[in-house]
């Protein structure tokens, strides 16, 4: 595997991660008017958080095309292409948070996905439509659960316990959780079908390395399912509490916030195994 190549994706997809968390987190968990509160001290924080996102990205995106025209001699006509398209996206993502249009950039954000799926292996296969469908849909899905949760870690629990803003924090894990529930569901689905286009058995996934850090990313996702319930079944309820034993709910907010760390952490450990099947070699290819 090449570590230089594995490096770059890796930052790509924590950027573009970080960017959905955050774009999806706030487009559709702190729109209700409980949340309102927490919203407006996280709003500077959104604004630095997607802006650092999307030049992380642009960067990863171009050392990307760098690295295949240093490997294979050339510039391929799509992942030029590609990259002028994620310019222009990340453009009128940076327009639209700009001006509070958050479907806007979250649509963009999409797109910027869309790009990934299209320039990713399951463009290469045959029949190419429904494979990148899942795999954008997987993608896609996996940012807004796994950035969702890295933007509550980072920005939202910390400024809800600086200013005691737990009730607003409350209402927006009220919000977020069915969505990530949802996100959950959509990436073990989309999961499946992907592993079925690249491994042919149970040797594809124990004996080469692709499947190996099949079964890593997989084990990852295990445990980041427990911990999400237990965010959603035993937090979660802890939280809605807030009116009648404010002081239970502080200490619920900041064992949420450890939880919430190790949940950010083992996400990073997902999304680095994801890279690593980009790079490494497909089974049918390995010696």
């Amino acid at each position: 595997m090449n570590g230089a190549e594995w490096t770059i994706r890796v930052l790509g997809l924590v950027a573009l991660t970080l960017l959905t968390g955050a774009l999806g987190f706030d487009a559709l968990a702190m729109r209700g008017r409980n949340a309102a509160a927490l919203r407006v001290q996280a709003a500077q924080v959104h604004l630095a958080l997607t802006r650092v996102a999307l030049g992380l990205f642009v960067l990863a995106s171009g050392l990307e095309v760098v690295a295949q025209w240093t490997r294979s001699g050339e510039l391929a006509a799509r992942a030029v292409s590609l990259y002028v398209a994620r310019l222009a996206l990340a453009w009128v993502i940076a327009f639209a948070v700009a001006r509070s249009k958050p479907a806007l950039a979250l649509s963009g954000a999409a797109l910027l996905m869309l790009t990934r799926s299209l320039g990713s292996r399951s463009a290469e296969l045959p029949e190419w439509a429904l494979p990148v469908a899942a795999d954008w849909l997987h993608l896609t899905a996996a940012a807004f659960w796994l950035g969702g949760v890295a933007y509550l870690a980072l920005v939202l629990v910390p400024l809800a316990l600086r200013h005691r803003l737990i009730g607003a924090l409350g209402a927006a894990v009220e919000r977020f959780s069915p969505l990530a529930v949802a996100a959950v569901a959509m990436v073990g689905l989309t999961g499946l079908m992907q592993s079925a286009n690249f491994l042919s058995g149970y040797e594809d996934l124990t004996g080469t390395a692709y499947g190996q850090a099949l079964l890593a990313k997989s084990g990852g996702f295990v445990v980041l399912i427990m911990l999400g319930a237990f965010h959603q079944f035993v937090i979660g309820p802890r939280l809605r509490l807030w009116r009648a034993r404010a002081a239970q709910a502080e200490d619920a907010a900041r064992r949420f916030r450890i939880s919430l760390a190790i949940e950010a952490f083992l996400g990073l450990g997902v999304l680095s195994a994801a890279a690593a099947m980009t790079v490494l070699p497909l089974p049918a290819a390995t010696p």
